[in-house]
């Protein structure tokens, strides 16, 4: 019931605020606005205020303002010609369209700085000294002759007080060199690394961990670990005979292939084995097991000035890993089983909203930047669509015929059903496999 009510929540929200924008937007310049819908298909329940009707449609799949004039060709009274949408100024129209997308635009940014001052659970590790517990052997920090134990104090200069200081400082000096000071068993060492660039976010990596134990926080439903008994507060003790001292450890060691795991954990003081197969995942492009470690985390709370500024950086952040992926599918790096419908979202909505007011903020905030950029995309039947075709407009000096507007508009909606079927079908596999 919680996914259910999570995800018409959440839902609600980016159509109401987009579909606010439209209408808003047409108001002010002039346009009648005949209905207002949450939702397609067969009314629910409705009100009529004005000239508008306001309702609730029977699909949340999404919503809709039907203005005065809108459709190409549509007949419109001499009286009403005044409020027609297609007969107002082709900088007005424009308006009017980007209006939708600009307010999940703002909405982002307006949620942003919210969450932070609400407060997000952070990883306590992120405020204590920068002490090597892996390193993954052939990385940057293993080339550099860091070792396990080591505490970086000092990175070009300047001192290194957390892991958070450490790990900025790497992702902001990808596949640049730093010079770099180390306490080793109370000497200072000198060396020098050079972080190298995350395929994902771009952003420096170092293969260097903090402390981590290998104990279960999660099981995923539907994999391995899950069937063969695994429990969250199992502590991974060895895989095929090798001792595990940290998770990362444990990664690297069910990552490197298909084969079936010996694997022994300690329970409630006793030791248990098991034989598991990893299972391969798509989207991770990587073979797991369905665990993932235990958080020990705190909540944090900032300041308005520090949640604005971490704020904008979450939202260059989330917009810059949007960029990579539409990119990744488009060459062809990432698999389009990676994307999700409804059905993810509604299964993410319900976890965000079990785990709190802030993750569920979180979520909406970035489905609705996500909204606003991609419903700004030159396609046909998105709003980035009709943009276009007002400026060929503008050019031509003239509307755009109805057959052309026909033929695209039927060209954006079999993109957009094509599109419906694939992520449905990739949330159903998901589920069912």
């Amino acid at each position: 019931m919680t996914t259910i009510i999570s995800f018409i929540i959440v839902l609600g929200i980016l159509i109401f605020i987009h579909e606010l924008g439209h209408f808003a937007v047409a108001k002010a310049c002039g346009v009648g606005v005949e209905k207002f819908s949450l939702g397609f298909g067969p009314k629910i329940v409705g009100v009529q205020m004005g000239e508008t009707e306001y309702r609730i449609s029977l699909l949340p799949l999404g919503g809709y303002v039907k203005m005065v004039g809108e459709a190409p060709g549509e007949e419109i009274s001499p009286e009403l010609k005044a409020k027609s949408f297609t007969h107002k100024p082709v900088w007005k129209k424009t308006l009017i369209v980007a209006a939708g997308p600009a307010m999940n635009l703002v909405l982002a940014i307006a949620l942003l700085p919210v969450i932070f001052m609400i407060g997000i659970q952070v990883p306590k590790y992120l405020e204590k000294p920068a002490v090597a517990g892996y390193v993954v052997p052939g990385e940057a920090a293993d080339k550099a002759g860091i070792r396990n134990g080591d505490t970086i104090i000092a990175a070009d200069g300047k001192e290194i007080k957390d892991w958070e200081a450490l790990l900025t400082a790497l992702a902001m000096s990808p596949d640049k060199e730093i010079k770099t000071q180390i306490l080793r068993d109370g000497l200072s060492v000198e060396t020098s690394l050079v972080p190298v660039a995350s395929e994902v976010t771009g952003a420096g990596t170092a293969g260097i961990y903090p402390p981590m134990e290998p104990v279960i926080g999660e099981i995923s439903p539907g994999y391995p670990a899950e069937k063969a008994g695994i429990k969250a507060g199992d502590r991974i003790v060895s895989i095929n005979g090798k001792a595990i001292a940290h998770w990362a450890e444990l990664e690297d060691v069910i990552h490197k292939s298909g084969d079936k795991k010996d694997v022994v954990v300690t329970r409630d003081g006793q030791e248990l084995s098991f034989s598991i197969t990893p299972k391969y995942n798509e989207e991770a492009k990587n073979w797991l097991l369905g665990i993932s470690r235990q958080e020990d985390s705190e909540l944090k709370r900032f300041g308005f000035v520090e949640s604005v500024k971490k704020g904008v950086s979450s939202g260059i952040e989330m917009t810059s890993r949007l960029f990579v992926v539409i990119k990744g599918l488009v060459i062809g790096e990432f698999s389009l089983k990676t994307l999700g419908g409804p059905i993810m979202i509604a299964q993410v909505a319900g976890k965000a909203a079990e785990s709190g007011l802030a993750d569920l903020l979180t979520l909406v905030a970035f489905l609705s930047l996500q909204l606003g950029i991609i419903n700004l995309f030159p396609i046909p039947v998105l709003d980035g669509g009709h943009i276009v075709f007002f400026g060929m407009e503008a050019v031509k000096g003239s509307p755009l015929s109805e057959k052309f507007m026909t033929v695209a508009q039927q060209v954006g909606i079999a993109l957009l059903i094509a599109l419906m079927v694939l992520v449905t079908y990739n949330d159903l596999f998901r589920i069912f496999g």
